[in-house]
C-alpha cells in the first residue's frame, strides 16, 4: 500500500485527472468537490455498515477515485472491500480524506 508521507504529499494524479476532464480545470475541480462529498457520506456510512454494505460502498469509491487518478483512496477502498473488516484501512481513509479534502480546497481553481 502506499505510503502517506505528509500532507504535501500530492494524492491527486493530475496528469490523469487531466486526461480524464481534457484539461478542463474547472470540470476537473468539480468533480473533485463532487468526490470530496461522496467520500465524507461514504465514510459516514462505513462507520455502522455491515459486510455488504461496506463492501458495496468500498467498491464504489474504489471505481471513482481511479477514475479521477487518486490512487491512495482506491487502495483504502481496495482493502475495505474484503469480506472481513481492516479497521486499519478504514482508518487510514480517514487520514486520506482529510488530506484529501485539504488539497482540493487549496488547488488554484480558474478564473470565471
Amino acid at each position: 500500500m502506499t505510503q502517506l508521507r505528509d500532507s504535501r504529499t500530492n494524492l491527486i494524479d493530475e496528469s490523469h485527472l487531466d486526461r480524464q476532464t481534457m484539461g478542463d480545470a474547472r470540470l476537473a475541480g468539480e468533480l473533485l468537490e463532487m468526490f470530496l462529498l461522496q467520500l465524507d457520506a461514504a465514510m459516514r456510512e462505513l462507520a455502522t455498515a455491515g459486510p455488504q454494505k461496506r463492501m458495496a460502498i468500498a467498491h464504489s469509491l474504489k471505481g471513482t477515485a481511479r477514475s479521477l487518478g487518486i490512487a491512495t483512496v482506491a487502495e483504502c477502498a481496495a482493502a475495505l472491500e474484503a469480506p472481513l473488516l481492516d479497521a486499519a484501512a478504514l482508518d487510514r481513509l480517514g487520514h486520506v480524506a482529510t488530506t484529501l479534502g485539504a488539497q482540493v480546497r487549496g488547488r488554484v481553481r480558474s478564473p470565471g
